[in-house]
C-alpha cells in the first residue's frame, strides 16, 4: 500500500506566499544587454588584415581576421560579410601552404553566399568555381565534380534565359511595330531592351571566361569538359561580333579538347577559324596567333594533311626567325615529328636538337617535359641509323623518369 502525506497549510503561510509572489511580479526586468554588430570595427579589423597579409605579415593577417570574422558573427547569418570574412581566412592559410585548414572556411562562405544571394546569384557561381577548383588541387575531385556539373547547368540555363529574353523583347518590338499608338510605351519598352541585354551581355562574357576555367580544371573528364567550353563558346557567339578576339579562345579550347580526344575531325573547323580570328584582330606576330597555327598544323598532322601542316609551320618559323623571336620548343618538336612521318628523319634531327637545347635552357637539364622530347630524338636518330646517339637519350629520358 501507497501512503500519502498530506501537509496542511495554514493560512497565515498562504498569505505570506501570496505577498511574495506579488512583490516579485511588480519588481522591474533587468534588460539583458545584447552585444550588437560594429560594421565600422569589423571594417577596420578586414582593412588591418588586408594590408598586413600584403605586407607578408600573416601572424597578424590571422588575428585581424580571426578577430573580424568574431565581429560579423553578430550580424544577421544571411550578412554577406560572413561570407569575405570566411573567404579572408581561407585565403590566408592557403597562402601559408594549409590547404585543410583553408577547406571549412571556404565551404563556410559559399555556403553563406547562397543562403544571402540565391543559387543562381554571379558571384555565388563564381564563389563556387573557386571552390571547384581548390578542390581539384588538392585531389579532391569527387567533390569538386558536384560543384562542376552545377556550374555547367548554370551556363545552360544562362544562355537559355539569354535567348528567350532578347526573343521576348523581339516580339515586343514587332507588336509595337503594328501599334504606333502605343509609341510611348515603345520607346520605354527600348530602354529597358538596350539595359538589360548590355548588362546581361556583360554577365555572359564573365560567364564564359569561368566556364572556360572550369572546362580547363577537368580536361580529363572530356564529357565534361566538352559540356563547359560548347556553353562557353555559345554565349561568346549570342554576345560578341564574329570576329572578336575572345571568340578566338572558345573555340581553340573546345578543339583542343576534340583534338586530345581523337577527334581530329570535329577539331579541325574549331582551331582553323581560331585561328583566322587571331589573325585578324591581334596580326600575325602575336605569339597567341602562333600558338593557334601551331593547332591547326598539329591537327591536320593528324588527319594525314601533311604538305599543308609543312606550310603552316615553316610560316611560324619564317615570321619567327624574321622577328629574332626563340622558337617554341613545342612548335620545333611538332614540325619534327611531321618530316619524321614523311620519312625525312634526317631533317628532323636538327629541329629537335633546337627543342632540347631550348627546353634545357627553360627548365634546366632534369626537367620532366625533357624525358618525352628525349624519347621522340632517339627514334629519330634511331631512323637515321645513330644508334649510339639514340641510346643516350634513351638512357638520359629513363634517368629523368626515375
Amino acid at each position: 500500500m501507497v501512503s500519502m502525506k498530506i501537509t496542511i497549510v495554514s493560512s497565515k503561510e498562504k498569505q505570506i506566499a501570496l505577498i511574495a509572489a506579488l512583490w516579485l511580479t511588480s519588481q522591474p526586468v533587468l534588460a539583458q544587454t545584447v552585444p550588437k554588430f560594429d560594421g565600422v570595427k569589423w571594417a577596420k579589423a578586414t582593412k588591418a588584415g588586408s594590408n598586413a597579409f600584403i605586407n607578408s605579415d600573416f601572424g597578424a593577417a590571422e588575428r585581424n581576421f580571426k578577430e573580424a570574422l568574431e565581429e560579423v558573427k553578430l550580424a544577421p547569418a544571411n550578412d554577406i560579410r560572413i561570407a569575405e570574412s570566411f573567404n579572408n581566412l581561407g585565403v590566408l592559410y592557403v597562402s601559408r601552404g594549409l590547404p585543410a585548414k583553408a577547406e571549412p572556411y571556404f565551404e563556410k562562405a559559399a555556403k553563406v553566399r547562397e543562403a544571402a544571394l540565391g543559387s543562381s546569384d554571379k558571384d555565388v557561381i563564381a564563389g563556387q568555381s573557386r571552390l571547384a577548383q581548390f578542390y581539384i588541387t588538392v585531389g579532391k575531385r569527387d567533390k569538386a565534380l558536384v560543384i562542376v556539373n552545377k556550374i555547367a547547368d548554370y551556363g545552360d540555363y544562362e544562355s537559355k534565359q539569354l535567348t528567350e529574353i532578347s526573343a521576348a523583347f523581339k516580339k515586343l518590338s514587332q507588336y509595337y511595330h503594328n501599334h504606333r499608338k502605343l509609341e510611348d510605351a515603345e520607346i520605354a519598352v527600348k530602354q529597358a531592351e538596350e539595359k538589360t541585354l548590355s548588362e546581361m551581355k556583360a554577365q555572359a562574357v564573365e560567364t564564359a571566361v569561368m566556364l572556360d576555367a572550369v572546362g580547363n580544371a577537368v580536361k580529363d573528364n572530356s564529357k565534361l569538359a566538352e559540356r563547359l567550353f560548347k556553353s562557353a563558346l555559345t554565349l561568346r557567339e549570342r554576345t560578341l561580333t564574329s570576329e572578336h578576339a575572345a571568340l578566338a579562345s572558345s573555340l581553340e579550347n573546345l578543339g583542343k579538347l576534340y583534338m586530345a580526344d581523337g577527334r581530329s575531325a570535329q577539331a579541325e573547323p574549331l582551331l582553323r577559324r581560331a585561328y583566322e580570328i587571331s589573325l585578324a584582330t591581334l596580326g600575325p606576330d602575336r605569339q597567341e596567333t602562333q600558338k593557334r597555327l601551331d593547332n591547326l598544323a598539329q591537327v591536320c598532322t593528324l588527319l594525314n594533311k601533311n604538305s599543308e601542316a609543312e606550310s603552316l609551320y615553316r610560316k611560324i618559323l619564317d615570321s619567327q626567325e624574321k622577328g629574332a623571336k626563340k622558337n617554341s620548343p613545342d612548335l620545333l618538336a611538332n614540325f619534327a615529328s611531321l618530316l619524321v612521318k614523311e620519312g625525312r628523319a634526317s631533317e628532323a634531327l636538327p629541329y629537335y636538337a633546337r627543342a632540347l637545347k631550348i627546353q634545357e635552357s627553360l627548365n634546366g637539364p632534369q626537367h620532366a617535359s625533357l624525358a618525352t622530347l628525349l624519347d621522340s630524338y632517339a627514334y629519330a636518330l634511331n631512323k637515321c641509323n645513330r644508334g649510339a646517339e639514340a641510346q643516350k637519350c634513351i638512357a638520359r629520358a629513363k634517368s629523368i623518369r626515375g
